[in-house]
């Protein structure tokens, strides 16, 4: 305990020896180290905790904070009171305990509203129930999408009817809140609307409509097609467009320079989709498949006329036929019929042409003048515009013509045109823009010039005289830290007990340690043990020290003490 006091003591004594300047400068030394340690510890301690539940209502935060209470389980919450975060040992555990205890209940509920039913419940109570259930489950499949944060659902069903033209049509509205960041397309716009109108009995996909939270509309209505396609017709249309003057103007401006080409093009698409079918026959490919043959042979008499002129004269008498005496031969009749089938080849093509066919092309060239480029008496450089020659623009439309696929059948139609160009003077705003880019770069060059100062001065009052102190009084703390006197070594040796090799004490001997006269003492006890060990040695070695010979002069008192330490 005297020593820690004794270290007290000294640390004391040494602060109030210090100038002002040195005390605030240890001061910002300590508290800035002891920041950074309480700040890292928070730091780490933040990252140990993981979310168990979020986006909470205050009603299930409330209810899980009492259950992890009661469970004495370390939890945090944010500023908002709508994450709850705790330990990741615990929070799966968790996270199944509170699903048991059906936690959190009035974020979504579902069929579990069936779970407990009594016996006197209504229809009415009933029917809103299945309605709640329904649009529960229906918004918890919506917020399993990805993106979607949170949506609301409400369904308008009408009750049944038993006359069909007295049954109204069931509605949805849907409200969907998404993640930072996160949108909806228009195929996940429909994918929801389809879901929806399948999850509802009589429900019509047309019939729901679905908006963000931020009120906007996201469904599109029947009514909405035929715009939305105009639209989509106008954009291809523009891409169409687009498309042809960048070829134009690319392929000009290796030519004339860039910035000294415009081409507008108008494009009439078709947008009608048209499907046609042809059959052609080969006849000369043809083939016989069958033939039939019919022959048929005829011959026979008539009477001849004969009598009063009459009915009765025509009318065959009995017994009157073929070869009869009053009749006549007729002539023979022959008859052949014939039928052959043949096998023609046949060719059947469809041909379906798609929308967005060209029908007509518009394209209008304007091109500046021929930049010329000459020097005055002065010796100054002057760039003078000159109209291009007809045969240049002859080709410039020739060329044109192909790039665009120009076609004089539909009536497409090219204009080059030959206009000086209006030049725009941007020296002024050059002038003003490198002026900003002066001004910032000075402004720049202030604030790491600041920044540099601020470093310097930091380090000339704070750092330097910190290191300073380290250097300066480094060996007086340790003299300071040290025991200073025989006794104060005792005492922390033997708790007063004496040293070995001074049981009677040294009286006489100064209070402060002397490091040369500890050194001196080691070695004359060393002297005496070699000379113990080897008294005839050490009898020559004196008696060299005491004879010198006067040829070789006095030696030096170094070599003397060299020669023995290595006797």
């Amino acid at each position: 305990m005297e020593f820690f006091n004794r270290i007290t003591k000294q640390i004391s004594d040494f602060l109030n020896g210090q100038s002002s300047q040195k005390k605030f400068a240890m001061g910002i030394t300590a508290v800035t180290i002891i920041a950074g340690v309480v700040g890292l510890f928070m730091w780490a301690g933040n990252r140990a905790y993981l979310p168990l539940m979020t986006n909470l209502s205050p009603e299930d935060s409330a209810n899980i904070l009492r259950v992890l209470r009661e469970k004495n389980v370390p939890f945090r919450v944010d500023a908002t009171g709508k994450n709850i975060s705790v330990s990741p040992e615990s929070i799966d555990q968790l996270r199944m305990d509170l699903a048991i205890m059906g936690m959190p209940q009035s974020s979504v509920v579902g069929y579990e509203v069936f779970d407990k039913n009594s016996l006197g419940q209504t229809t009415f109570v009933q029917k809103v129930n299945q309605k709640r259930a329904l649009e529960g489950e229906i918004m918890r499949t919506i917020n399993s999408i990805h993106g979607v944060r949170r949506s609301r659902l409400h369904l308008a069903l009408p009750t049944k009817s038993t006359f069909v033209e007295d049954q109204k049509k069931a509605s949805a509205s849907v409200v969907i809140d998404m993640e930072p960041g996160a949108v909806l397309n228009e195929k996940q716009v429909y994918g929801i609307g389809n879901l929806v109108a399948r999850a509802v009995e009589g429900l019509d996909q047309s019939d729901v409509v679905i908006v963000d939270s931020m009120g906007r509309t996201l469904s599109k209505n029947r009514t909405d097609s035929a715009s939305q396609l105009s639209a989509s017709q106008a954009e291809f249309r523009g891409s169409v467009e687009k498309d042809l003057e960048r070829r134009v103007e690319e392929m000009m401006s290796r030519v004339v320079g860039d910035g000294h080409v415009v081409a507008r093009v108008t494009a009439d698409l078709d947008f009608s989709s048209v499907t046609e079918r042809s059959t052609t026959y080969d006849q000369d490919g043809s083939a016989v498949r069958s033939q039939q043959t019919n022959t048929q042979s005829m011959e026979g008499f008539r009477p001849t006329a004969s009598g009063v002129v009459g009915a009765q004269s025509n009318t065959p008498l009995n017994g009157a036929g073929a070869g009869g005496p009053n009749s006549v031969r007729t002539t023979d009749t022959k008859v052949n019929n014939g039928v052959t089938n043949y096998a023609v080849p046949e060719t059947i093509k469809t041909t379906t042409r798609n929308p967005g066919a060209i029908k007509r092309l518009s394209v209008a060239v304007v091109v500046d003048g021929k930049l010329i480029k000459s020097k005055d008496k002065d010796g100054a450089v002057q760039s003078k515009s000159e109209a291009w020659a007809p045969e240049k623009l002859k080709e410039f439309e020739s060329v044109i013509g192909s790039a665009v696929g120009l076609d004089k059948k539909r009536g497409d139609t090219l204009e080059v045109k030959n206009m000086e160009f209006t030049q725009t003077d941007f020296s002024e705003a050059e002038a003003l823009l490198a002026e900003r880019e002066k001004k910032a770069y000075f402004q720049s060059l202030l604030l790491y010039a600041g920044m540099g100062l601020v470093i310097v001065l930091f380090f000339l009052m704070v750092v330097r005289p910190f290191i300073k102190w380290i250097t300066d009084n480094t060996s007086e703390g340790v003299e300071n830290f040290l025991p200073q006197t025989l006794e104060e070594l005792e005492k922390i040796h033997g708790g007063g007990a004496s040293l070995a090799g001074f049981e009677d004490g040294v009286p006489g001997m100064p209070e402060k340690i002397d490091p040369e006269k500890i050194e001196s003492d080691m070695v004359k006890e060393k002297i005496v043990t070699l000379v113990d060990a080897n008294p005839q040695k050490a009898a020559l070695i004196l008696k060299d020290w005491l004879i010198v010979p006067s040829a070789s002069g006095d030696k030096k008192p170094e070599e003397l003490k060299d020669k023995g330490k290595s006797a």
